[in-house]
């Protein structure tokens, strides 16, 4: 498993290897991309289950007919088509994980069979009377606001607490982009049966700026294609364009909601509308301007040179607006 340089994330990690030795049932949150498969079979890799079977079904896949008998299996003749009995997700996990992805879309009647397996460890296979073992330690994950769905009426309010035994929420890479230049180096390493890449800092300052709205399942995918595409040496020409200026088609307001700006970013950003608005309003008056907005003159135009913002625009009459020389 990659050990995190963000403290929170190597907390988690630190904890997950703790929770993995018990058999408690471990709920994953957070949003899609964000890596729940990956600890839910790291789960599995540092439990005493080790050796047995890691099995996952992913609910949001199947139908909610389907999804039961994946997951408990079906007697011969237990529906049309259904000509010989089969084994369901749980037999096949005995010993080992079972992994219920997007649990938070299993219709009620699956939650209910689920629900049992929780307490009781027990089930049927579909269109049978014979109670089965439930053998297995449960890891489930969701990137949806179960309370949320329990309030609505959607989510069985006991089932949520069966799950909610041990939760972890996994944050977006937005949130820990100091955590990319580790994740780049880590997927391009992994393709040395492939080729070998090289990435320099440049590029993984652009990679580290993007806000990743796909997490690290778009960080893989770009790394493979920039791979691909490039040289053993992969520099910042070789990052996508569309990441390489995902800023300018952005609004800056939205920017700051997403927290895809620093401080200084966003503060450079307001200033430079603040002072465009004041220069506009006195016709670009240096004087006025400084005396208005309580600044002196001399800090005025040093801040209006670092902003790279054109006087003389707020001076001719037929311009709406005053333009930064560079945005």
């Amino acid at each position: 498993m990659l050990t995190s340089a963000n403290l929170y994330m190597r907390r988690l990690v630190a904890q997950l290897q703790r929770v993995a030795r018990e058999e408690a049932t471990v709920l994953l949150t957070g949003e899609s991309g964000t890596g729940k498969g990956v600890l839910a079979r790291a789960v599995h890799d540092h439990s005493v289950r080790a050796d047995g079977p890691f099995v996952e079904v992913n609910c949001a896949c199947l139908p909610e007919s389907v999804l039961e008998s994946e997951l408990f299996g079906h007697e011969k003749g237990a529906f049309t088509g259904a000509v010989r009995q089969r084994c369901g997700r749980l037999e096949q996990a005995r010993g080992g994980t079972l992994f219920i992805d997007e649990v938070g879309v299993a219709e009620m009647r699956v939650q209910t069979r689920l629900l049992r397996v929780l307490q009781e460890r027990r089930f049927e296979r579909v269109g049978g009377d014979r109670t089965l073992a439930a053998d297995v330690r449960v890891v489930a994950a969701t990137n949806a606001d179960l309370m949320a769905q329990v309030r609505a009426g959607r989510f069985r309010e006991d089932l949520y607490y069966r799950l909610h035994v041990v939760p972890f929420e996994l944050p977006s890479l937005r949130e820990r982009r100091e955590d990319v230049p580790l994740l780049a180096r880590h997927f391009l390493q992994r393709r040395h049966h492939v080729r070998s890449c090289q990435i320099d800092e440049a590029a993984l300052q652009l990679l580290s700026a993007y806000p990743w709205p796909g997490n690290i399942r778009e960080l893989e995918n770009t790394l493979e294609r920039m791979a691909v595409l490039g040289g053993a040496q992969l520099t910042a020409d070789d990052v996508p364009d569309d990441i390489r200026r995902w800023r300018e088609h952005q609004d800056p307001e939205q920017l700051c909601d997403l927290g895809a700006v620093s401080y200084r970013e966003a503060r450079e950003w307001f200033d430079r509308r603040f002072l465009c608005a004041a220069l506009r309003r006195h016709n670009g008056v240096l004087a006025r301007v400084a005396d208005t907005i309580g600044m002196s003159r001399k800090y005025l135009y040093t801040r209006l040179q670092r902003l790279d913002i054109d006087i003389g625009d707020s001076r001719t009459s037929d311009r709406a607006n005053v333009r930064p020389l560079q945005d």
